[in-house]
This record gives C-alpha cells, sequence and structure tokens, in this order.
C-alpha cells in the first residue's frame, strides 16, 4: 500500500509538473496576443489621428489662414513688424503657425505616421516654413529667444523638404533605368 501511495504522489507530481509548463505556454501565448491587439489598436490610434490631421489641412478655413499668414508677414516684413507685434495679425500668423508645430510635434514622438503626414503635406509645409520664419526670426530676436519656439515646424519642414528630394532621385533613378 506505500509503495501504491508513492506512486501516486509520483504521479501527481508529474501532472503539476506539466500543469505548470502548459500554463507558462498559455501565459506566453497570452502576452504575444495581447502586444498583438496593443499593435493593433495603436496603429488604428495614429491611423485616427492622422486622418483628423489631413482632414484639417484640406478644410477650406486652413487654406483661408494659410493666405492670410502669407500676407500678413509679407506686409510687415518689409515694413520692419511696424503696428505688428500684438496685433490680431500677429496672434493669428502664430496661431497658424502653431498648427504645424503639433504636426511637427506629433511627428517627431511618433504619435502619428511620419511618412503619411511627409507624403501629405509635401511642399506645403516647405512654403509655410519659408514664409513663416521672417516671423519666427522677429519673434526671436525681439524675446531675445535662444532656441526657436516653432522648432518642429521648422524640422517638420526640414524633414518633408529631405523626404521629397529622396522620393524625386528616387524617380528620376527609376526613370533613367526604365529607357535603357
Amino acid at each position: 500500500m506505500a509503495l501504491d501511495l508513492q506512486s501516486f504522489i509520483n504521479f501527481l507530481s508529474a501532472i503539476s509538473s506539466i500543469a505548470i509548463i502548459l500554463g507558462a505556454i498559455f501565459v506566453v501565448f497570452q502576452l504575444r496576443q495581447n502586444a498583438r491587439l496593443i499593435e493593433i489598436n495603436s496603429r488604428e490610434t495614429r491611423s485616427n489621428i492622422s486622418f483628423s490631421l489631413l482632414e484639417k489641412i484640406t478644410d477650406e478655413s486652413f487654406a483661408v489662414r494659410r493666405k492670410k499668414m502669407h500676407d500678413v508677414i509679407k506686409k510687415h516684413v518689409d515694413g520692419n513688424w511696424s503696428d505688428f507685434d500684438d496685433s490680431l495679425d500677429d496672434y493669428e500668423a502664430r496661431n497658424f503657425a502653431y498648427i504645424y508645430e503639433l504636426i511637427g510635434q506629433l511627428t517627431r514622438d511618433n504619435i502619428v505616421d511620419r511618412r503619411v503626414v511627409l507624403n501629405a503635406l509635401q511642399y506645403l509645409v516647405v512654403t509655410d516654413w519659408q514664409a513663416f520664419k521672417p516671423l519666427s526670426d522677429h519673434l526671436m530676436q525681439m524675446y531675445n529667444l535662444k532656441v526657436n519656439p516653432w522648432g518642429n515646424f521648422e524640422w517638420l519642414a526640414d524633414e518633408t523638404q529631405k523626404h521629397l528630394q529622396t522620393r524625386e532621385v528616387g524617380k528620376t533613378s527609376s526613370e533613367k533605368s526604365g529607357k535603357r
């Protein structure tokens, strides 16, 4: 009888070891499955934010604000910024630039897909940075700033320009190889 009890204990020990191994395998499987779900959810969130930004820049009010920013800065840069500082034009131009600043920040932090943003904005952001840069320089001088408060806007314009130049070089190379 003692032998049978010892055999039974060994049998239960083996079963519990198998159960622990199977439990560990199940936990690993669940962790992998959860990681996939988190990644899918993350991609969906990034896509939603990207589409929201694209809607913002394709809205007709964006075009109106963009045109006004270009006109206001061109007018005041030629007039040495007289009557500009702390005016409605000043605040509107800065507010418009802040849209790009936020898009740049979201892109840098990988909250939105970088390639989607760069392909969607194309030379729009580059042109707008070139128009806004004189105001940025003026404000940095006026407030004695050492760091550009629109650094993400500038970064986004630079990155977009590099991205588009890379695309153009790739396109030119493929066109040349296709003609042979």
